[in-house]
């Protein structure tokens, strides 16, 4: 286990790497809610349309290959929650605009928040092995 952040969460090694990439996901989610708020919307727009999908494709892809399969038996509306999600994001993404920026930022903090408060701390302990790092 390490010890991430200031909260003293404890992570498994082979989680670090999506959870620093969740640090980025909310980070990105805050722009948008904040630009939205702050009439700004036009510029988070433009870096989304162009560079969501590059970037947090694979991270998604990963999730769903080595991560939902360790929970599945024990959790399937979870699994299929964050599936949902990730088609949802995705296509917001491909799509957004000043009136979906919202919805979209809100989504992926929402998302990005239940992926590592919840659906990580349901994956048995005795099957983090098999989580390539």
């Amino acid at each position: 286990m390490v010890y991430l952040d200031k909260f003293k969460m404890k992570i498994p090694k082979q989680l670090i790497a999506l959870t620093k990439e969740h640090h980025l996901s909310l980070s990105l989610a805050n722009k948008a809610i904040n630009a939205k708020k702050l009439g700004n919307e036009v510029a988070i727009c433009q870096q989304i349309a162009e560079n969501f999908e590059q970037d947090f494709l694979s991270h998604f892809n990963f999730e769903e290959q080595y991560i939902l399969p360790l929970l599945t038996q024990n959790n399937q509306p979870d699994c299929q929650r964050i599936i949902s999600e990730h088609r949802q994001l995705l296509r917001l993404a491909k799509d957004i605009n000043t009136d979906n920026l919202l919805k979209f930022g809100e989504l992926l903090k929402t998302h990005t928040r239940f992926e590592d408060r919840v659906l990580f701390k349901q994956i048995p302990a005795d099957s983090l092995h098999r989580i390539p790092t």
